[in-house]
């Protein structure tokens, strides 16, 4: 039985067309993935089914009616429910006030405080947040204030639950909860089409995947007879073995050879990037990585109270360092000390020289970059324009005589287009606001404005968190760019296929201490999560 129906459904803006007669149809207790790129027409295609857009022509059919006068409320009123990759909540109120925002107890015209946090406990227990319903939700991690909004879009007994970028800020734990929950829905009968591009989940939880590529569907396949190499292909006509790029002296680059910056610092294009693999394929079997040089910055006994301790890392040039681990064990600790964000003891040396990195002020002037992981909050402006955001950090440049009261309106907008062009981003232009574009194209502005600082030391928090396969592609290489042109980089991340595909060693991080380092033949996902879960040593 078909539960909700897409028939031939178009829709423009401004006389692009985004979607072009798209058709797809979820069945009852079935999970949908519709995967596709940024921009490939998922975001649309999910506005026309809650009742945010109407479609230019074609139809939505909901439990064998078509729908007509569609809304967000009369959508929720019919049992579609929904979960976005950014957040819904307000962050002054309650968890429990937040679960059931808009359908608060009352008598009298009195909320009922007691029936709301009674009411909230069994659904924050079922989406495995162990949590004070009274507690506001703006101080909770990020990964918790997505499962309250699970617990929010479950509040009202969805037939049709989409789940849109749900996971990406979710450790392993807290993902096997969603899926639990997906799985919960599927045997009761009621229907999800969820949205990642993480792929292992899609395939992990999905019975059908639906491939949305320019604002049409290529195909629907049933995941028992499909594979990740077949979806990718479809999505962006490359297969998974070109994602990441080769690793420090596969390709026969010398590991910090050249200087950070200029085009070492810029996106490849697709002809270097298969240069880059066939120079890797020839030198197969027969290059020896170079080794790397003495470390730019390294650590002795890092610790932050309450979130790491005895941490110890050499950072060198040319080489790609990860923190692996589950989410919460002191990874994005360990990024925000060496950037001078949070108090921290233990000895840090640049150059071999000692470093009291005391504030992010300090870390700059050590030539220490740091893009955090919620881009909207932290990472950027998104307010401001793309020329605001990519001139803040470089003031010195687009100031005449370092006479910060003064910006050289050229010198500003020669610093931008140049930025824009290096880094491939697509905007309208430079007064485009940041908040305006796709996820993908925040990352690259949040990663573009440090590169005018030649950076000696690269620090990222989930880099490529909510973005699509192409552009994770492009940020993968250019960030094995940076490190082949001398850059000492670390990266955080929840996903175990990039740690392992990225990284020349990952440090594995288990409560609040590094626990194992993995590198070469040893850095296996299997191994990593091993590690990870169990606190113990890999290979041992």
């Amino acid at each position: 039985m078909t539960l909700l129906a897409v028939e031939r459904v178009s829709k423009s803006f401004a006389g692009n067309r985004v979607l072009n007669e798209v058709s797809f149809d979820v069945r009852a207790g079935e999970v949908l993935a519709l995967v596709g790129e940024n921009g490939a027409g998922k975001s649309t295609v999910l506005s026309l089914i809650t009742g945010l857009l109407p479609p230019d022509s074609g139809r939505v059919v909901y439990d064998g009616a078509p729908v007509s006068a569609w809304s967000p409320h009369r959508a929720r009123a019919l049992g579609i429910g929904s979960v976005h990759q950014e957040l819904s909540l307000n962050p002054h109120q309650t968890v429990a006030e937040n679960v059931f925002l808009g359908q608060w107890p009352a008598r009298r015209g009195l909320v009922l405080r007691r029936d709301l946090v009674r009411r909230a406990r069994p659904l924050l227990a079922r989406v495995g947040l162990d949590a004070d319903p009274l507690a506001r939700a703006g101080r909770l991690p990020l990964g918790q204030q997505q499962l309250v909004e699970l617990a929010k879009a479950l509040a009202s007994s969805p037939r049709l639950l989409i789940l849109d970028e749900a996971t990406s800020a979710l450790d392993d734990d807290q993902v096997a909860c969603v899926f639990k929950v997906v799985d919960e829905l599927r045997a009761a009968g009621s229907s999800v089409i969820m949205v990642s591009h993480r792929m292992g989940e899609l395939f992990a939880v999905a019975d059908r995947l639906t491939v949305l590529k320019d604002g049409e569907v290529m195909a629907t396949r049933e995941r028992a007879e499909t594979g990740h190499d077949d979806i990718v292909h479809l999505m962006i006509g490359r297969e998974l073995s070109d994602l990441f790029p080769p690793k420090a002296g596969e390709a026969g680059t010398p590991a910090g050879a050249a200087p950070a910056g200029g085009d070492a610092a810029a996106i490849p294009s697709e002809r270097e990037i298969a240069a880059e693999k066939e120079a890797a394929e020839d030198s197969a079997g027969g290059a020896t990585p170079v080794p790397a040089g003495a470390p730019v910055l390294r650590a002795r006994g890092l610790t932050v109270p309450g979130a790491c301790a005895g941490v110890d890392l050499d950072l060198e040039p040319g080489r790609i360092i990860g923190l692996g681990g589950l989410q919460g064990q002191g990874q994005r600790a360990v990024l925000r000390a060496l950037f001078g964000l949070v108090r921290h003891t233990g000895r840090v040396e640049v150059d071999g020289r000692p470093a009291r990195l005391a504030s992010p002020r300090e870390a700059i002037r050590r030539r220490v970059a740091y893009v955090p992981e919620d881009r909207k909050v932290e990472g950027l402006h998104v307010a401001q324009t793309v020329r605001a955001n990519l001139s803040l950090t470089n003031l010195g440049v687009v100031t005449p005589g370092r006479r910060l009261g003064t910006v050289d309106r050229g010198a500003e907008a020669r610093l931008v287009a140049d930025l824009v062009e290096r880094m491939r981003i697509k905007v309208t232009g430079p007064e485009q606001e940041a908040r305006r574009l796709s996820g993908g194209n925040q990352q690259k502005v949040a990663l573009a404005r440090w590169l005018p600082s030649e950076p000696r030391v690269l620090l990222l928090a989930e880099p490529t968190r909510g973005i699509d396969v192409g552009t994770k592609r492009e940020i993968y290489h250019l960030l094995r760019r940076l490190a082949d042109s001398g850059v000492a980089v670390l990266v955080t991340s929840g996903d175990t296929m990039e740690l392992v595909g990225l990284c020349d060693e990952v440090a594995v991080m288990y409560e609040g201490a590094v626990v194992d380092r993995l590198s070469g033949g040893d850095l296996t996902e299997e191994r990593l999560v091993r590690a990870s879960v169990t606190g113990a040593v890999a290979h041992a």
